[in-house]
């Protein structure tokens, strides 16, 4: 099926279910994430669009609960987190490492989003060069000239509001 049948099957499926599957998904969540949830359903059944049967009611609302399954049990895990995490850190004792810390995590938030992606892979999720340009979908190259750009933003960032000194804590973004 060509993407223009596609669309026009997705928008006749949004017209005549979208509002029965929304009120399912409402009776079930709050408003922002059942929009969200419905949303998912039809970027899904827009990729399956060959596969799903006629009516698709039946296949919309199941796709639906196993979305908002989904969502729920990812929310319960960072909720889990959330607590584990406030409770370890209560736990711990002072650190002089803290301000560093502090430091960089206001750094990071300076950041756009690109540069903190490319450089918590590396750092955080220690990805290697190849794995994180996978995730990313970009070359090996594009992602070794990110990830410099990245740690150079970085450096200049620390710099500029004096928080600590770049070569301590991203030794290659000032010896690059």
């Amino acid at each position: 099926m060509d993407d223009v049948a596609r669309h026009t099957r997705l928008e006749t499926w949004f017209r005549a279910y979208g509002d029965r599957v929304l009120a399912y998904l409402l009776h079930r969540t709050d408003p922002e994430t059942a929009q969200d949830v419905l949303q998912e359903v039809f970027v899904i059944a827009f990729r399956k669009a060959d596969t799903v049967p006629e009516p698709p009611i039946g296949w919309l609302f199941a796709t639906a609960r196993r979305v908002l399954a989904n969502s729920t049990r990812g929310t319960r895990r960072r909720e889990q987190l959330t607590v584990r995490l406030a409770d370890a850190a209560q736990d711990r004792p002072a650190d002089p490492d803290d301000d560093v810390s502090q430091a960089v995590t206001d750094t990071l938030a300076r950041l756009s989003s690109a540069d903190r992606e490319v450089l918590t892979l590396n750092a955080w999720y220690e990805l290697s060069a190849d794995e994180a340009a996978q995730a990313l979908g970009c070359s090996r190259s594009a992602y070794g000239v990110r990830l410099h750009r990245a740690r150079r933003r970085f450096a200049e960032h620390l710099r500029a509001n004096g928080d600590q000194d770049p070569s301590e804590l991203l030794p290659e973004a000032v010896n690059e």
